[in-house]
């Protein structure tokens, strides 16, 4: 039987080589550091997720691999919000996107079943994607062992999907691909992020 693991948040557990702080530092700047720790830290994470975003767009344009003659293009971006829950190794995840996909336009983007290993690095989810008129298409994205790369204050993500149906002109819908993305904590559990996916898509009698 595993010890039991003390209750810490996703983003603890994920920091390294944090530094230790120092007794002789003044308590102005202590109060200062406090007041400011947010903002200040928020600046390095958005230009780190605009970083991450601009690589990951650039997955929504690779060539698409060789395809049947029934199977089309299929790629969409996203920007995201993500709520977490640590139940040790498993952290749970949250997220609401918005973005843009292809035969979709502008689309949201919603799971509440993702989770990610702490341990080994591996994930799923299920995310429905919802255009504006209200037909879903239903994506599976898989993480590999390994496919989560801790960075400082998040994590970068890849994998694969399987396009698992949906409603309206996505009703029976098949496909899959690839995906890529990135998450940044703004504090211990809550944070932004981007993804990417593309593929291919076969929607019946079409």
């Amino acid at each position: 039987m595993v010890p039991p693991v003390p209750r810490r948040t996703g983003l603890q557990l994920m920091q390294f080589n944090k530094p230790a702080s120092t007794k002789n530092k003044m308590k102005g700047i202590n109060k200062m550091k406090t007041r400011t720790n947010l903002k200040s830290s928020s600046r390095p994470h958005l230009a780190s997720l605009a970083l991450l975003l601009a690589t990951v767009s650039l997955l929504a344009f690779a060539p698409p691999a060789a395809r049947a003659s029934t199977e089309r293009p299929f790629h969409a971006d996203f920007i995201t919000q993500f709520e977490t829950v640590l139940e040790f190794p498993i952290l749970h995840v949250t997220v609401n996107g918005q973005g843009q996909a292809t035969h979709m336009g502008r689309t949201r983007a919603f799971t509440d079943d993702q989770i990610g290993n702490l341990l080994d690095g591996s994930g799923s989810a299920t995310y429905t994607l919802t255009a504006a008129n209200g037909d879903t298409l239903i994506l599976a994205l898989v993480v590999q062992p390994g496919g989560n790369i801790t960075v400082a204050g998040g994590v970068i993500f890849s994998g694969d999907y399987t396009v698992t149906g949906g409603t309206g002109r996505f009703s029976g819908a098949t496909g899959g691909g690839v995906f890529a993305g990135a998450a940044l904590f703004l504090d211990e559990t809550d944070g932004i992020g981007c993804f990417a996916v593309v593929g291919t898509i076969s929607l019946p009698g079409r």
